[in-house]
């Protein structure tokens, strides 16, 4: 089994305590590559809320999305997330391609933990690894990008 997908399952037990450390004054010790992110399942219109690893550009946050649960957010793109304990609501768009190689390798260059998790790791030469990222591409890994909006009291009816 790939170091990626044993690292997958490790961040899928250790969600709950992740989530808690994020969302108490605790929060800095993780919160400069996590957040919290909270959206509403398309099926089932329950609130969910995962801890996601992002990496800041500009006016939106890059989130690394290989999981089934960023269906929900191409279902209905508004969501909020916890950024350095203060929550904030944003738009999702769900990036493929054409920009998905170029937003993932400013990502790792950002955020090497996020080529470990992926399983997609830079060349001695600073590219991609082709034949990693067309594995991933097949697994449905994606790029979402979360646009904050502009005033972040709003998030605070969001997020209740």
């Amino acid at each position: 089994m790939r170091l990626s997908r044993v690292l997958q399952s490790a961040a899928r037990y250790s969600s709950p305590f992740v989530r808690f450390v994020l969302a108490t004054p605790l929060h800095r010790i993780m919160s400069s590559r996590l957040m919290i992110l909270r959206f509403t399942g398309r099926k089932t219109g329950r609130s969910y809320t995962t801890p996601v690893s992002y990496v800041l550009d500009g006016n939106s946050l890059l989130v690394p999305a290989g999981g089934a649960w960023r269906r929900n957010l191409e279902a209905g793109p508004r969501a909020s997330v916890r950024l350095r304990g203060a929550w904030r609501t944003v738009t999702a768009e769900v990036v493929r391609e054409p920009a998905l190689a170029d937003l993932l390798l400013g990502m790792i260059q950002k955020n090497p933990a996020i080529g470990v998790f992926t399983g997609i790791r830079l060349t001695s030469d600073g590219r991609l690894d082709a034949s990693a990222l067309e594995r991933e591409r097949r697994r449905g890994f994606v790029v979402v990008r979360l646009s904050l909006d502009n005033d972040p009291r709003q998030a605070r009816t969001a997020a209740a």
